[in-house]
């Protein structure tokens, strides 16, 4: 968690939402490693009206193509995986100008097995968003390759989460990217362990969390009870990180999957505009 103000009874909040919530809309994939299976990227597990995708990176997704007698697999229990079914649709980064996305719709035989640990992010939980917010109101919750017990089977992996704020302006044009298609998040400095309330140097090995989802969570109060909520939102998906001149994390826009729903799959969705 990066540095911030948030008070004892916000971070249990924010922990809370994170482990009921976020958590469990991320998925991990796995591929046949030399000896066992290995961690390979993440995604979301969404529902759009009757139908169940997985949103991801465009560079984890088309796995399928450059490795087409292997597949890739999702943890549903503690010994139990199954293959990933379904029809993939992803970007061609080399002719898409960098835009990294992909969707997988998801097959009906392996909709009952998901549904059991995972739960699909609904429509209205899925916004978009180009009015940033420079305080700590995004989380990054990924599966970090490096998250994995190295002996004993079952062999276990967990999941890393980040609260940042929104970067600059000066990072888009340093790095090239267009804040129409892009969010970046900062990563500077020491971070938080909301568990320990102990400040450390944030780690720096992402590998393993592209295509997850980047959330923007909206604080206020109940204005019947008094207390604080926090509430949230996909707005992004994480494509990539930069660790030279500034250290970020950069996502995809949610909107251009939402775009390619309408386009490839007829999806209509009634459009809301909010401010926030």
């Amino acid at each position: 968690m990066t540095e911030n103000q948030y008070t004892k009874e916000t971070d249990k909040i924010v922990s809370d939402l994170i482990t009921n919530r976020i958590l469990r809309h991320t998925i991990q994939f796995f591929k046949k490693g030399k000896k066992r299976l290995e961690p390979f990227g993440s995604g979301v597990f969404a529902k759009i009206h009757d139908d169940y995708f997985i949103f991801t990176a465009s560079h984890v997704a088309d796995f399928f193509e450059k490795n087409p007698t292997e597949d890739l697999r999702i943890r549903v229990a503690e010994k139990s995986f199954i293959n990933v079914l379904g029809d993939i649709k992803y970007t061609d980064i080399s002719k898409s100008k960098g835009i990294d996305l992909a969707y997988i719709k998801v097959d009906q035989q392996i909709i009952e097995p998901l549904c059991k640990p995972y739960i699909p992010l609904e429509i209205n939980q899925i916004r978009s968003h180009h009015n940033l917010f420079y305080a700590m109101n995004y989380c990054v919750l990924g599966f970090p390759e490096k998250n994995i017990t190295k002996e004993n089977e079952p062999f276990n992996t967990g999941a890393s989460f980040f609260l940042t704020s929104a970067s600059k302006d000066n990072r888009y044009k340093y790095f090239g990217f267009s804040k129409k298609d892009y969010i970046i998040v900062d990563m500077q400095g020491k971070g938080k362990d909301i568990k320990t309330n102990k400040k450390s140097k944030i780690d720096t090995h992402f590998y393993g969390i592209s295509g997850c989802g980047l959330w923007l969570l909206l604080f206020y109060k109940n204005p019947l009870t008094g207390k604080e909520v926090v509430d949230y939102r996909l707005v992004g998906i994480m494509t990539e990180f930069k660790n030279s001149k500034y250290f970020c994390q950069i996502a995809n826009k949610i909107q251009l999957l939402i775009e390619a729903l309408k386009v490839i799959e007829k999806h209509e969705f009634r459009e809301i505009k909010i401010q926030y």
